[in-house]
């Protein structure tokens, strides 16, 4: 595998800061792990970014004002990719860390995925140590004391060592979708581009897991031992239920409740749902309301149903479900509401044709890139 070294170390940057997304994010991971020389680049990063000069730089970049300074020398490079990464263009403005701004400019007109859209076809598991396993066809794998049986795209686990503290993550990338079983018996459906970190067995005191992305739990009860979701948003405490979580990003941060009882938390705000409920954050915090168990849930049986929706946030889920880029011609078209459904198992040609028929709106996918006009 041959990575664009130049967005790689772009990328690196992103994760640095906090601000990478979670696909971004899968790109970066998966560089790391294959490529020597890109790992040698981000643990030199990390190191540097780790010192407390290192700290005080990102707790006080003025972006806007690097950024300022930075577009001056970059004459050569794609407007569309820089305006994306302004950020990380003004970070490498500023911070000395023997590496030349010139690999920032270097991709005279290439879109910066270019020679990316094979990275992550496969989900894979990475454990605590840095490892990284293909849990692609059906197989048996031993990780210690742990035995991992992958079958149907399906992980279910059983570990020798009952008060193991190894902990690891489950990736799934774009286009994917994939199962997991924890020690406890709780069966996690988990939607494309997302990810879970999970112990191989849990502690006396909860059942914690860290999601980012889109996941349904079917929590196994334990009244003497919670269970708790935690997100970028907001953390879900249960005791036993079934419920959906979309914390793909924090502006459409969801968590939808099927049946029990649970309690959403962020900083000093909680609040309990009753099934049939889904909470949402707003412009004044959590607000509840019911919810469409069609709408909600349907991406489990891959089928994607909305309703007056604008056209942002469907592009999105083709992004996750079908390795793409997005590009908008005009922000207008994007605002634009649309009701009808969306079938994963369809090519996507058939499903961007499928769009323009019921709406009318026009949309081109050339090289992995769909622009909508």
């Amino acid at each position: 595998m041959e990575y664009n070294q130049e967005y790689i170390q772009g990328l690196f940057f992103e994760k640095i800061a906090g601000t990478i997304s979670e696909q971004d994010n899968l790109v970066a991971e998966q560089a790391i792990l294959n490529d020597a020389g890109l790992r040698k680049f981000w643990e030199e990063l990390k190191t540097k970014m780790e010192k407390p000069q290192g700290r005080a730089f990102l707790s006080g970049l003025d972006a806007d004002r690097a950024w300022a300074v930075t577009r001056q020398n970059l004459h050569r490079a794609p407007v569309s990719f820089f305006r994306r990464n302004k950020w990380i263009l003004s970070a490498a403005a500023v911070l000395v860390i023997a590496l030349p701004l010139a690999w920032y400019i270097g991709f005279s007109g290439r879109h910066p995925l270019a020679g990316q859209q094979q990275a992550f076809k496969e989900v894979y598991l990475k454990t605590q140590q840095g490892k990284a396993v293909d849990l692609s066809g059906n197989q048996q794998i031993t990780l210690g004391e742990t035995q991992i049986q992958t079958k149907q795209q399906e992980l279910s686990y059983t570990s020798g060592a009952a008060q193991s503290k190894e902990w690891a993550t489950l990736f799934v990338p774009a286009t994917k979708d994939y199962k997991i079983k924890l020690s406890d018996g709780t069966t996690v459906w988990m939607n494309a581009a997302s990810s879970l970190r999970f112990p191989f067995q849990f502690g006396k005191e909860t059942r914690a897991v860290y999601l980012t992305g889109e996941a349904y739990f079917e929590v196994a009860k334990n009244s003497l031992q919670a269970f708790v979701v935690h997100t970028s948003t907001a953390d879900i405490q249960v005791h036993g239920t079934s419920f959906n979580v979309n914390a793909y990003t924090t502006a459409h941060f969801t968590t939808a409740l099927v049946e029990g009882a649970v309690s959403v938390k962020k900083k000093a705000q909680q609040i309990r749902l009753k099934p049939g409920e889904e909470v949402l954050m707003s412009s004044t915090g959590f607000e509840v309301r019911p919810f469409d168990a069609q709408e909600v849930l349907s991406w489990r049986n891959g089928t994607y149903s909305f309703h007056n929706q604008p056209l942002s946030q469907i592009a999105e889920v083709l992004k996750r479900w079908f390795d793409v880029q997005i590009v908008w011609q005009s922000s207008g078209v994007s605002q634009q509401t649309f009701t009808g459904e969306i079938d994963k198992h369809l090519p996507l040609e058939v499903v961007i044709s499928n769009l323009k028929l019921s709406s009318g709106m026009q949309a081109e996918l050339k090289n992995r890139v769909l622009t909508f006009k």
